[in-house]
C-alpha cells in the first residue's frame, strides 16, 4: 500500500472512533434499528447461553467476539475507502492535483 494512504489510514481510523457526540457524527436508520434490535435480543442471548454447557458457552462468546471484531474492521475499513474515494472524486473534479509526494495507487480512465 501507497505511504501516503496508510498515513490517511491511520488518521481517519483515530478521527473515526472519536466524539460520536458531535453534531456530524453519522447515524443511519439501519444503524438505529439494528441497534435497537440488537438491545432487545441481548437479553435472550444472555438466557440462551445459560442453557449451554460451560465449555461450549465459552466457544459460543469467542465466536461472536470474533465477528463483532471482523464487524468493526469491515466498519473501518468502509469509512476510510470513503475518505479516499472522497479524494480520488476530488482529484478527477480538478481540485485537487497530484504532485510529488502523492501519488494515486490507481489510475482511473472516467471517459
Amino acid at each position: 500500500m501507497n505511504d501516503v494512504w496508510m498515513k490517511i489510514a491511520q488518521f481517519l481510523g483515530t478521527l473515526n472512533g472519536e466524539n460520536v457526540k458531535r453534531k456530524s457524527y453519522v447515524c443511519t436508520p439501519e444503524y438505529e434499528a439494528a441497534l435497537e434490535e440488537w438491545k432487545e435480543t441481548e437479553q435472550e442471548w444472555g438466557i440462551f447461553l445459560e442453557t449451554l454447557p460451560a465449555d461450549e458457552q465459552e466457544k459460543v462468546e469467542e465466536m461472536k467476539e470474533r465477528l463483532e471484531d471482523f464487524a468493526s474492521a469491515q466498519e473501518k475499513r468502509a469509512y476510510i475507502q470513503g475518505y479516499v474515494d472522497c479524494v480520488q472524486a476530488l482529484y478527477h473534479l480538478r481540485l485537487l492535483k497530484e504532485n510529488e509526494g502523492l501519488k494515486w495507487a490507481e489510475k482511473m480512465d472516467l471517459r
